[in-house]
């Protein structure tokens, strides 16, 4: 057996080892203490593993809890072990997509609401720091992954596939159209006095990402968008149909939807 080495890098490297076996227990097990949410969780709340609430009426014992908390989700993302897991099925996308939220009012009028991830230049999009609070960049990645591989170059290869997108919409209404409720809140909060839009448009921005044979200074590609769904906070245009409408990027028109009962 060798003889151990001298110094504090072995000690460092021991710690380590050990830190990361009981995180991984630790961090899924702290999931179940409830915690409070905070303004980063102002936002339609997704089905996740955390309960929420309190767990003693201890503001200590709470807060030191929750800071715990926020200790295993920093140390997840930073190293890479935050679990989005769809196994990135049949292959990842070449693109990453930011969601917009385009308000449309009865004047005429439109604004944009875009996802507070969205790079200030698309063009040139540079690295964020991990996050600590990281739902909503989560619930986020659940909306668009719908629309991963919807490229222009996709839909003409498999036209079937476009038509395919407003029934994806139809099944995941309700995380659409929390999502564009919740933007709308955020406009007309830093907006007194604004009138509710007609219509709020959820638009896919299609930002690029270096391919894996792309050869060294390789030219980026344009960023692109396109409409995926429109919602109508005033309800739907008639009984039986959703307010939630899906594009449809074969005959570029947004196509109404039913109301499916479960079975």
């Amino acid at each position: 057996m060798p003889e151990p080495k001298a110094g504090f890098v072995p000690w460092l490297v021991g710690l380590l080892a050990l830190w990361q076996i009981a995180f991984i227990p630790l961090a899924n097990a702290w999931e179940w203490l409830p915690r409070r949410p905070t303004p980063a969780d102002d936002y339609p709340e997704r089905s996740t593993t955390q309960r929420w609430g309190r767990f003693t009426n201890s503001d200590t014992l709470q807060v030191t809890s929750e800071r715990i908390g926020d200790v295993f989700a920093f140390w997840a993302e930073a190293t890479g072990q935050d679990q989005g897991w769809n196994m990135f099925t049949p292959d990842f996308p070449p693109h990453t997509v930011v969601p917009i939220a385009e308000l449309k009012f009865a004047d005429g009028r439109a604004v944009r609401v875009e996802s507070r991830f969205s790079p200030a230049d698309p063009e040139r999009p540079g690295m964020r720091w991990p996050l600590v609070h990281d739902r909503e960049f989560n619930y986020e990645a659940n909306i668009t992954m719908l629309g991963w591989h919807a490229t222009p170059e996709a839909i003409a290869a498999r036209p079937e596939h476009g038509r395919e997108l407003p029934e994806r919409v139809r099944e995941n209404h309700e995380l659409l159209s929390h999502w564009l409720a919740w933007k709308t809140r955020v406009h007309l909060r830093a907006s007194p006095g604004e009138a509710v839009p007609v219509e709020v448009v959820l638009v896919f921005r299609y930002i690029p990402t270096p391919l894996p044979n792309d050869p060294p200074g390789a030219p980026r590609r344009p960023s692109f968008e396109r409409p995926f769904a429109r919602w109508r906070p005033g309800g739907p245009r008639a009984p039986g149909l959703l307010p939630l409408e899906g594009f449809d990027p074969v005959t570029e028109r947004f196509v109404e939807l039913k109301v499916v009962s479960p079975p």
